[in-house]
């Protein structure tokens, strides 16, 4: 089972990952492009995602088939062993939760703190496409899944 499946699920039956390192471990086995969905309990936006976006049957053929799902909350307070904290580079503070670890990932990485925030991403975590944010025009969220998988495999 994922680290934190016993805090976290995936909706619609869909199988993924809850920590950024395990995630992408696995992509590297698969050798399968990575949907890096950054999220929080608190954000609206990304409940109406899930329940008006990835319930489609299209969206939710893509995800099941094209990608490797990394869930991120990071609004989380879930609190991590010492061992596991990290001081950040962003502001020197140490981050001991779940959620400010994430948070820190999401900035360092992307340079934002938007949520919700979808990145594509090549088994290095670099973006192979712009980054999506809230998106309720499903034609369009299915295009931008297709054009990931493409530019990830160059195609």
């Amino acid at each position: 089972a994922p680290k934190y499946s016993d805090l976290f699920s995936m909706p619609f039956g869909l199988t993924g990952f809850f920590e950024y390192a395990e995630g992408m471990e696995y992509a590297k086995l698969q050798n399968n492009p990575v949907l890096i969905d950054f999220k929080g309990h608190a954000c609206a936006n990304y409940k109406k995602m899930e329940a008006k976006v990835w319930s489609d049957p299209e969206v939710l053929r893509r995800l099941k088939d094209n990608f490797v799902i990394i869930s991120l909350y990071v609004d989380d307070r879930t609190l991590l062993p010492e061992e596991e904290w990290i001081v950040s580079t962003i502001d020197g503070k140490i981050k001991k939760s779940i959620g400010k670890i994430n948070e820190e990932l999401e900035i360092t990485m992307y340079g934002t703190n938007t949520l919700p925030l979808y990145v594509i991403a090549d088994l290095n975590g670099k973006p192979v496409i712009a980054p999506s944010v809230t998106n309720l025009n499903i034609e369009e969220y299915v295009e931008w899944l297709d054009k990931g998988v493409s530019m990830y495999y160059g195609r």
